[in-house]
């Protein structure tokens, strides 16, 4: 018995030391990591170079529509209201300085309103990621006339988190038009300080994928998305022939607007596509489409530019799958359905470059593409689609682009 207790307890102490060590490597492993990702998010960073022979300039407005109630905003009979940001091809000039990111007051609202939180580790500030846009830049004397792109993102994020995608187009000779929505933009700060939070109204992420409380509240929310997107056309429309000092008069094209949009904003571009006559092409990044458009389809140019969503039969990719195939099918002439081989859903955004890299992959907010790579592609994929269907463009071919992208998939066969 005395020998039989005395192994006991060596293996005792022993189990004590190896659980202890695991402990150790266990905390170790945190710790390295929580460093890492403070180094990684401590650093600067600067987005990806616009690819196009413009400088790119940026202006932001707030916009009231006089003429309609917002329904969403918890005050009885308040005014729809929409921060804007415009990126616009520009004349550099010597003394020109780059915009921030974000808007100042902005993130001041977040510092305040937040404080410190576990999601800052895994954050980088604002402050530290660098656009190219430059400010007060008059907009380019090169073209009489600059294509419109109505730019919507998606629910939760800000116009401002496709700063790459705006740049770009800009720099090839678009004037980009993004909006951000009250109540669903996870925060906004109006003229004055007022901060707009987002609200269960503004957004269903809380709601079982199809049931029937989140299919109303996005059905509503497809709706006032839609009447914002037609609001802010009509406002450059006033912009282009409102003899002013502003420097958009007569230089917008109002019959080239094209609109694209990720995730809701997806499904936003496509309803609109649907709805507004003036609308000429849209695309959608990895948006699961909503509305009256799955029925009735588009019988304009489209593109479906999605992440990578092959071997996936749950029920709610089968249903989302059938409501693009619904449009697309509705006119497959000039209909595209691209898959980005190992692109996840936030690769379609500034995520990327604004989350430490490890735990988005781990999260499945971002795949194995990269994220600069990802920007990449999907902007040349966004941009030859609309020099193609705005500029007329015979050198931009939709065809062409597996031969340089080998990321690039086409779900169907192109019926060109």
């Amino acid at each position: 018995m005395g020998i039989e207790t005395m192994n006991f307890r060596r293996v005792i102490k022993w189990l004590f030391k190896f659980i202890s060590y695991v402990a150790l490597a266990i905390v170790a492993v945190i710790v390295i990591a929580l460093f890492s990702f403070w180094i990684e998010l401590g650093s600067d960073v600067t987005l990806p170079t616009p690819t196009g022979s413009f400088a790119v300039g940026r202006a932001t407005f707030h916009w009231v529509d006089s003429l309609r109630v917002d329904s969403l905003s918890p005050q009885p009979l308040t005014k729809r209201e929409l921060g804007v940001w415009i990126w616009y091809p520009a004349s550099r000039m010597a003394a020109d300085s780059v915009v921030a990111y974000d808007h100042a007051d902005w993130e001041s609202a977040s510092d305040t309103q937040l404080g410190f939180a576990l999601a800052d580790l895994f954050w980088r500030d604002s402050r530290k990621i660098h656009p190219h846009s430059i400010k007060k830049g008059r907009i380019s004397d090169k073209q009489a006339k600059y294509p419109i792109i109505l730019m919507k993102s998606g629910i939760g994020t800000m116009a401002a988190d496709y700063t790459t995608y705006a740049e770009d187009l800009a720099s090839h000779g678009y004037v980009v038009v993004g909006s951000d929505a009250p109540y669903s933009t996870f925060r906004i700060v109006f003229p004055g300080g007022r901060v707009v939070e987002r609200t269960a109204e503004g957004n269903p992420g809380e709601f079982e994928y199809f049931s029937e409380d989140r299919i109303r509240v996005l059905n509503r929310l497809l709706g006032i998305w839609t009447e914002d997107t037609r609001f802010v056309l009509n406002k450059l429309e006033q912009l282009n022939s409102a003899e002013s000092s502003n420097q958009f008069f007569g230089r917008l094209d109002i019959q080239s607007v094209g609109v694209f949009g990720h995730s809701f904003g997806g499904a936003t571009a496509a309803q609109f596509c649907l709805d507004e006559p003036r609308c000429k092409a849209g695309v959608d990044l990895d948006g699961a489409p909503y509305g009256s458009v799955i029925k009735n389809g588009i019988h304009k140019p489209f593109m479906f530019l999605l992440a990578d969503h092959g071997g996936e039969t749950d029920s709610v990719s089968v249903q989302i799958r059938t409501n693009i195939e619904n449009i697309y099918d509705s006119w497959p002439q000039e209909h595209y359905w691209i898959r980005l081989q190992g692109a996840k859903h936030f690769n379609f955004s500034d995520r990327p470059l604004q989350t430490e890299i490890v735990t988005s992959r781990i999260f499945g907010a971002t795949g194995s593409i990269g994220g600069r790579r990802g920007l990449e592609v999907s902007s040349s994929c966004l941009r030859t689609f609309f020099d193609r269907y705005l500029k007329g463009s015979p050198a931009a071919s939709i065809r062409d682009l597996p031969g340089k992208y080998p990321e690039v998939r086409f779900e169907r066969k192109l019926n060109e």
